[in-house]
């Protein structure tokens, strides 16, 4: 058990609860949203609980070395990785570079992703702040993504596990 895994994985257990907290809010909030934002922000969530079933599956890797198959945390990691870029993109995308403070209505279109709510400015703050930590989770993934190949690669990058052949002896 190395350091370094736990730490990474501690940081994306951290990462996951803000996000849950913001994200869930956004959609417990939701009054009026257009139909591309809640799209949106369901599929944030989406991306969640995905990077929650990774980041959970690798602190349990990282804790007991039984269960820790490179090939499944090459894959977790790898679908958590892609999941994050892509929410980050998709909510950065769908706000822009926006000033919370002023959510008029005439700047925008229609289909904003920070309107639908009560209190639009929250729910854009609360998005912006989504994005911000999608991306540092992503980053973590990233780095988790990177150490699971290198241990992979480590195992001879193979999905057989036991001695090889030249290994058995007569």
């Amino acid at each position: 058990m190395e350091p370094i895994h736990l730490i990474l994985r501690a940081l994306q257990l951290l990462f996951l609860i803000i996000l849950t907290g913001l994200i869930g809010n956004v959609i417990a909030l939701d009054v009026a949203a257009s139909s591309t934002a809640r799209a949106a922000i369901n599929f944030s969530m989406f991306v969640i609980v995905l990077s929650w079933l990774a980041a959970l599956f690798g602190l349990a890797a990282a804790l007991f070395q039984r269960i820790a198959i490179p090939l499944v945390m090459l894959a977790l990691d790898a679908a958590a990785t892609l999941f994050t870029v892509i929410a980050g993109i998709v909510l950065a995308a769908k706000l822009g570079a926006v000033n919370c403070g002023d959510t008029a209505k005439g700047h925008h279109g229609r289909g904003w992703i920070a309107y639908g709510s009560g209190d639009d400015s929250k729910r854009c703050r609360e998005i912006q702040a989504g994005t911000a930590f999608m991306w540092f989770l992503f980053a973590a993934f990233a780095a988790a993504l990177t150490m699971a190949v290198m241990s992979w690669r480590r195992t001879g990058g193979s999905v057989r596990s036991g001695p090889m052949m030249s290994q058995v002896g007569v």
